[in-house]
């Protein structure tokens, strides 16, 4: 989608709201009169396309929550000591089926120990999820995403690694601001509304955590590096 040109922010950002809710709307539009004159084998797709869109339009409405949610004040967090091990194979098969029907590999690679860590895990399930979704949203068909796992003496880390697009070095220090998106990424991205980058950062600093993100250019792809302490 291309800017507003010189469009006050909010303006612009409603406007890319309302593509980014417009887009799946049609696609459920079309799904449903798919449903009504199609075959069984036709309407057992259009059903999954209808599913996918309304995850997708049902994240889009987290995200703005979140958002929100985050910025107006400390949430309560319900922490416990959990293998993050378990997080991450939880959020990736939340991501299953649109990193599927995107044909994406997804690599996971994880140490055989428990990986222990004080966190409230549906909000950290939240963070990889994001970070999943995000590396989908900037990469082409059939790549490859890989989230990893690593124990430190007093740190854990977490990379989620893709192929894709990459991001310009002037945008990696604004690239966790809220609504921020490369100029060059709205027209090759699958959707978004530069908010899940956002929510990522602030959970993760509400767990002491930090997140980085890396690349080495355009077309040469990204990496996102969460640490947390390590449980003792």
């Amino acid at each position: 989608m291309e800017a507003i040109p010189h469009a006050p922010p909010r303006v612009e950002y409603l406007a890319t709201l309302a593509h980014e809710l417009r887009s799946p709307l049609a696609a459920i539009q079309a799904a449903v009169r798919v449903l009504d004159n199609q075959t069984a084998s036709n309407r057992k797709e259009a059903r999954a396309l209808i599913d996918r869109q309304v995850l997708r339009i049902a994240r889009l409405s987290d995200d703005l929550l979140d958002a929100g949610y985050l910025a107006s004040g400390q949430p309560e967090l319900h922490k416990e000591v959990v293998d993050l091990r378990d997080v991450v194979n939880s959020a990736a098969e939340v991501c299953r089926a649109q990193l599927e029907a995107g044909n994406f590999t997804v690599v996971l690679l994880l140490p055989p120990q428990p990986v222990t860590v004080e966190v409230d895990p549906l909000r950290m399930s939240q963070v990889l999820i994001n970070l999943l979704d995000n590396a989908a949203k900037y990469s082409e068909p059939y790549g490859m995403i890989v989230a990893s796992l690593e124990e430190l003496p007093d740190e854990v880390r977490l990379r989620v690694v893709d192929h894709g697009i990459g991001i310009p070095s002037e945008m990696l220090p604004r690239i966790f601001d809220l609504f921020v998106q490369a100029e060059c990424a709205q027209s090759r991205s699958r959707g978004g509304l530069g908010i899940g980058l956002n929510v990522v950062k602030r959970i993760v600093e509400l767990h002491r955590g930090s997140v980085q993100a890396f690349s080495a250019g355009p077309d040469l792809g990204s990496t996102f590096t969460i640490r947390l302490p390590r449980h003792p």
